[in-house]
């Protein structure tokens, strides 16, 4: 670990070599005064054109006279710069060490996913070359040309281009011998580091980007820098692509070399010759502390948050139109701003004076609490550090229980992923967050226990073989687990209004409270890459008709299928609002890529496109798609909201064959007669798709795929809602909004497995009761109690079964995170609520 961040620590202490700011008004003469630039005769058109005809041999000395000197001076002043660093340069090191550690821990399953066809890694290696010598070309001929036609800018973009390749290759080769990583067909291929391999960093992706950051600065045109950053690029892709190098030593190399080849720049560019100035790279991470950042970064509020149920019963209420309902999670920056219009329409109403008014009052109350720190940036810095919370659970199961929603079902759901099995469950876990401008961090930890299991029986596995046609499961007893995990920890950055986050992460893509049918947080949180906009898009001419549009992606990583790789996943939804009352979106999900299809740019773009591959006579990777919406009835519009979704795997659209597809219609009554704290959810699903052809019968087309026989799933749990294969459910959720911190919710559920899926078919039924409250301390408990009642499941158990689940979490949200300067308006001795229910 100590030789692990000495290596962090002098990679990424290259941004801190110093650099005089660029101006390009400033004199020649008060630049040179700097003795930094290199001087070149500067071109008099007045003069006659003997007066600069000079002897080239006596130019090329006079232009490298300094050159060992600049270098030795270069070199002295990276290798030295970890010595220089301050407390403060933290504010943009950690970001670049998560970045760097999250790359690392990503390497071996990204390059295993690659292919390893001889012919390929050929051409990889060849496109690299290429590269690298079509930019050695440009630096190298526009200092001959320059001498040729004595255009003293020309010659210094040459020289300074070969300064920064010289450097990069020297600080990348001192690098690569400090860490002895072997490459990825060294070994066993997990890129271990102190091997006497020499794989980190890329001095090939170092050198294209240090003379692509001249070229680029130097003729600044948006041709000229698509020229240069295109061919550094390709060089960074082709040699992932080789599996010369894993992602991170081209990171790491990439950014090592356009770093240095700012610093060079910076330092020896003449101003009189023009060209761009180039800020330091640690600018794009500053916060300016004397005033709000322009574009802050904010954490995402997780999805199993009271914050989501609060804006939705706003929402129904009529006093929030802004919401994006069906696409979570919602960063903390965006509740912050989504309460301004909730101040606007209740403004209209100053006192509580209907019950209507007066929850609405009360739930925006603890939302301004909630939400004070990201409401003080509004007109103040976005710095911030907080533990968000500590917390410890523990969940006990009298009798048996269902625990594979992908073939049975599941007793306990929507808990990512987190281990419950008969017997005494434990978890303990706290939370952390941290903003700095437009950079934000959010790290959630874990030590989870259960108890041992016994092995399936003959039947079961019998059972599984034959509907995922998979060999069979081992006929071992299952044992205990006793593990520490990171739930959702990821690291983003705001990028002119757009939120770029990587770690693993949760999302839910639909309506409602039962679990969305594409993506929810059933499955524990996967490594992924995410993009999307911190507010609504207004697509000129679409959204006169459409509305404003959320645009929400992602690219990431499952694990736990069956053989050695892993299956990528990537999704897209487009949202819509074309009236306030309505909202309806349209998603894709895909798996691509692990196992025996190795992911490639062909494979991607021909299923991205949904072009079918003449190899396969398929769409490659396994498509699903979904299409939501939320309605506030008319009329009724404060009484009743319908909402819903339908999903279907591999047509482009669900509603093709309705019948075909799974559904999920739900109402949501945030109010009922005589009863104004209380609300209720009711909801339907089926996955039995009865319009499925011969061949999809038994459980063989919803979440399953022949290439993916492990299914829709990550480390074995549905990403999606628990229905599962060919199920029918029928649910209700009834909650007691004592306070907004203080709810009592009582639900019920009914689900049936058909017998066509499971032999013997399966029918249970759950009654749940959780309470929760939260003090103005910051200390919080949660109790559940859940009685699930098995009918019938003969391929699992004897007879009826009776399973009793207790559950009790007790945590702390440390109020100071809330201290912030509140507006009056939201100036409130309600308690926070926890940022995050560990309980369903």
């Amino acid at each position: 670990m100590a030789n692990f961040l000495m290596v962090a620590n002098l990679t990424i202490g290259a941004a801190k070599v110093p650099a005089q700011p660029q101006d390009q008004r400033t004199s020649s003469t008060q630049h040179r005064s700097q003795g930094s630039a290199k001087e070149f005769p500067v071109p008099n058109p007045d003069a006659s054109h003997s007066l600069w005809h000079f002897n080239w041999v006596t130019a090329v000395r006079n232009d490298f006279a300094t050159a060992p000197a600049d270098i030795f001076t270069d070199q002295k002043q990276f290798w030295t710069s970890p010595a220089k660093l301050r407390l403060s340069d933290a504010e943009w090191l950690l970001p670049l060490a998560g970045i760097t550690s999250a790359a690392i821990l990503t390497d071996a399953s990204f390059s295993r996913s690659l292919s390893s066809n001889p012919g390929r890694l050929k051409d990889f290696r060849d496109i690299r070359l290429a590269g690298v010598s079509g930019l050695g070309a440009i630096s190298a001929g526009a200092y001959l040309w320059g001498l040729h036609t004595h255009d003293p800018r020309q010659r210094e973009t040459g020289l300074l281009a070969g300064e920064a390749v010289l450097d990069s290759l020297l600080v990348t080769e001192g690098l690569k011998y400090i860490a002895s990583r072997e490459r990825p067909l060294q070994g066993n291929g997990q890129g271990q580091f102190f091997q006497s391999g020499s794989s980190f960093p890329s001095n090939h992706s170092a050198a294209a980007w240090a003379a692509a950051g001249i070229i680029a600065h130097e003729y600044h045109g948006t041709l000229t820098k698509l020229l240069a950053y295109g061919l550094a690029s390709t060089v960074s892709v082709a040699s992932v692509g080789s599996k010369e190098h894993f992602p991170s030593d081209v990171l790491i190399g990439s950014g090592l070399g356009w770093v240095i080849s700012e610093s060079v720049y910076r330092r020896r560019h003449s101003a009189e010759f023009g060209g761009s100035s180039w800020a330091p790279l640690k600018s794009l991470v500053q916060q300016d502390e004397s005033g709000p950042a322009k574009y802050p970064g904010s954490t995402y509020v997780p999805v199993d948050s009271w914050v989501y149920r609060a804006f939705d019963r706003l929402a129904a209420l009529g006093y929030l139109s802004d919401a994006y309902q069906g696409t979570r999670p919602w960063s903390r920056e965006r509740c912050a701003r989504l309460l301004v219009e909730v101040d606007t329409l209740l403004a209209r109403t100053p006192k509580p004076e209907t019950a209507n008014s007066a929850q609405a009052w009360e739930l925006t109350q603890a939302l301004h609490h909630e939400f004070a720190r990201e409401e003080a940036t509004f007109t103040g810095p976005n710095l911030s550090a907080d533990l968000e919370s500590l917390y410890t659970r523990v969940v006990n199961a009298s009798g048996p229980v269902l625990t594979d929603g992908y073939h049975f079902g599941q007793t306990f759901g929507y808990d990512y992923g987190r281990p419950f099995r008969e017997g005494t469950n434990l978890i303990d876990g706290a939370s952390a967050s941290a903003t700095f401008g437009s950079l934000f961090f959010y790290i959630q930890a874990e030590y989870q226990h259960s108890p041992s299991a016994p092995a399936l029986s003959n039947d079961v596995r019998t059972f599984i073989a034959a509907r995922d046609e998979v060999a069979p499961p081992p006929a071992m007893p299952f044992p205990a687990i006793n593990q520490f995990v990171l739930l959702d920890a990821y690291a983003g950055i705001n990028l002119h209004g757009w939120q770029l986050t990587f770690g693993n992460q949760s999302l839910s893509w639909g309506p409602g409270v039962g679990g969305s049918l594409l993506l929810s947080n059933n499955a524990a949180p996967f490594p992924m890459l995410r993009l999307m906009p911190e507010k609504p898009l207004e697509v000129p001419g679409v959204s006169k008709v459409l509305g404003p549009i959320i645009l929400d992606q992602f690219f990431g990583r499952l694990s736990g299928h069956f053989g050695p790789n892993e299956p990528w996943i990537y999704g897209q939804k487009i949202s819509f609002k074309p009236i306030p009352c309505w909202e309806f979106a349209y998603s894709r999900t895909t798996l691509i890529g692990g196992n025996d299809f190795p992911l490639t740019s062909r494979q991607f773009f021909l299923s991205f496109l949904g072009r079918v591959d003449s190899t396969q006579n398929s769409v490659p990777g396994d498509s699903r798609t979904a299409v939501d919406w939320t309605w506030r009835v008319p009329h009724v519009h404060d009484w009743v909201t319908f909402y819903g979704e339908v999903e279907d795997d591999d047509d482009l659209i669900p509603f093709q064959n309705l019948s075909k597809s799974v559904v999920r219609p739900g109402l949501y009554f945030p109010r009922l007669p005589l009863l104004p704290k209380w609300d209720l959810h009711l909801e339907y699903t089926s996955s039995t798709s009865p319009g499925r052809a011969s061949f999809q019968s038994h459980g063989q087309l919803n979440y399953w795929n022949l290439q993916y026989p492990d299914g829709y799933t990550n480390d074995g749990d549905l990403l999606s809602n628990t229905i599962g294969r060919e199920g029918v459910s029928m649910q209700a959720w009834l909650r007691y909004w004592a306070s907004p911190n203080h709810t009592l919710d009582i639900s019920w559920k009914q689900q049936v497995v058909l017998k066509d899926y499971v032999p013997g078919g399966g029918k249970w039924q759950d009654y749940q009761v959780a309470y929760s409250v939260t003090k103005r301390s910051g200390f919080y408990w949660k109790g559940l109690l859940q009685f699930e009642h098995i009918f019938s499941y003969p391929l699992l158990f004897s007879g009826s079964k009776n399973n009793l689940t207790v559950a009790v979490e007790i945590g702390f949200l440390p109020p100071w995170k809330h201290q912030a300067d509140v507006p009056m308006s939201a100036q409130s001795p309600a308690a926070s609520q926890p940022s995050r229910s560990s309980l369903p």
